[in-house]
């Protein structure tokens, strides 16, 4: 997918299946049901069915049922990366702002009435290590791995001592909001993480500061 063109999967979220190819069918139907069930949980005979297309055509397309969620999951990543990337990008931030933006970016989707939790970490739990699914697993360690340099490029403008343990305590904040608002739903969930990052990076900074002083 080239930088700057829409997922896949928010133009087909758009639209009605009718009109639609097979193969946008096949990963809008999967893509709803997916999210709202589980991975594991649908088939894919189901998916052929609610989708309307022969299981020859659906294979055609995707080659197995790992292919067609690595897809989904890919599709997933560029919605969530384009969302921080928007955020980030606003004029007149500092350089904690800039850091916070994303907990601006996860709050309206975590308050969503369908939100269902984080599908990367809900995909960790369902392709561990020993699931024979290398294609699956791949793309789930890269979203986990981009995020960790886009966090870890936010705060290194701040100058902190320890930027790694900064970058750990911000991914495991944003982490924990997603996990609190499918357990427990509340407004104010990704406002707390956030006000709690901005505590955390503002005491790194000032300890940053001390230790060039002495």
């Amino acid at each position: 997918m080239q930088k700057g063109s829409m997922p896949e999967i928010v133009e087909l979220e758009r639209q009605s299946l009718e009109g639609l190819s097979p193969r946008e069918r096949i990963l809008k139907t999967a893509s709803d049901l997916f999210y709202r069930l589980s991975v594991h949980s649908v088939g894919i005979d189901r998916i052929i069915a609610e989708s309307d297309v022969a299981k020859m055509t659906f294979y055609k397309h995707f080659p197995s049922k790992a292919s067609l969620i690595a897809t989904y999951l890919r599709d997933k990543k560029t919605i969530g990366f384009e969302m921080f990337a928007a955020a980030a990008e606003k004029p007149g931030l500092s350089a904690i702002e800039r850091v916070l933006t994303i907990f601006d970016a996860i709050d309206e989707p975590l308050r969503a009435p369908t939100f269902r939790g984080c599908s990367f970490s809900r995909g960790l739990a369902e392709f561990g290590p020993e699931a024979n699914t290398p294609e699956v697993q791949a793309t789930i360690a890269d979203y986990y791995k981009e995020l960790h340099e886009l966090v870890t490029r936010l705060i290194e403008p701040l100058g902190l001592k320890n930027p790694e343990r900064a970058v750990i305590q911000v991914l495991s904040l944003v982490q924990g909001s997603f996990v609190v608002a499918q357990s427990m739903p509340s407004e104010g969930i990704v406002e707390a993480n956030r006000d709690a990052a901005r505590l955390l990076l503002e005491n790194e900074i000032t300890v940053a500061s001390t230790s060039e002083r002495d």
